[in-house]
C-alpha cells in the first residue's frame, strides 16, 4: 500500500486518501489489540457488589442521613437495648404529643397489649402472645429500646416503619411512658 501511495504521489488528493486509510488501519488495530482492554470497558462489570440475601454496609457512626431516612436497626434484643442506649427521645411527651400516641396506640398496638398496655389484646391467646408494657423490665428500658421495638419489631412484633413516621412513633413511646406513670402512681397508692 506504501508503494502504491508513492507511485502516485503526484495528486494532493490521493495522497490525502491513502494518509486517511493508512490512518483508520492503524487506528483498528491499535483498537483491536489494546482499546478492548482498557479499565473503562469493564468498570461497571468489576464493581463492588453485595451478595443475594445482604444488606448495604450501616452508615459511619455518627453520621446524618441526607435523604431522610433513618439508619438501619435492628430487631434483636441486644441490639434494640443497644439503640437504646444511644438514641434518645427528641419529641416532649406534651399532652398533645401524648394525646397522638393514645390514638396510635388504639389502632396499632391494643390488638396485642390492651387497651391499657397489659397484655391482655384481643389476639392474645389466638394467635400470639404479648407483653405487659407496664412490667418492670420494660418500664426499665430506654427510650431509644422502645422506639427500636416499635420501628424494626420483636421476637413475635411486627415492624411498624413501614406505617408509623418518626415523630408518630416517638409519641407512642410518650403515650406506653405515660401508661407506665399511671401504673406507678395508681401502685404507691395502694
Amino acid at each position: 500500500m506504501a508503494k502504491v501511495c508513492r507511485h502516485r504521489a503526484g495528486t494532493d488528493i490521493r495522497t490525502r486518501l491513502c494518509s486517511l486509510v493508512g490512518l483508520a488501519l492503524g487506528l483498528g488495530f491499535f483498537y483491536v489489540t489494546f482499546a478492548h482492554a482498557l479499565p473503562w470497558n469493564d468498570d461497571m462489570y468489576w464493581q463492588p457488589e453485595l451478595e443475594a440475601g445482604t444488606a448495604a454496609r450501616p452508615p459511619v457512626a455518627g453520621s446524618v442521613p441526607t435523604t431522610g431516612i433513618e439508619p438501619p436497626m435492628s430487631s434483636r434484643l441486644t441490639e434494640r437495648i443497644k439503640t437504646g442506649l444511644r438514641v434518645r427521645n427528641p419529641v416532649e411527651p406534651t399532652p398533645q404529643s401524648i394525646q397522638n400516641g393514645e390514638g396510635l396506640f388504639r389502632i396499632y398496638c391494643a390488638m396485642c397489649h390492651g387497651e391499657q398496655g397489659r397484655g391482655d389484646g384481643q389476639m392474645v391467646g389466638k394467635v400470639v402472645p404479648s407483653s405487659d408494657l407496664r412490667a418492670e423490665r420494660i418500664r426499665n428500658q430506654k427510650d431509644g429500646y422502645l422506639y427500636a421495638t416499635i420501628r424494626s419489631g420483636g421476637l413475635v412484633m411486627p415492624a411498624y416503619q413501614h406505617a408509623l413516621s418518626t415523630t408518630e412513633r416517638w409519641d407512642l413511646v410518650n403515650y406506653v411512658r405515660h401508661l407506665q406513670q399511671q401504673e406507678a402512681q395508681r401502685d404507691q397508692s395502694q
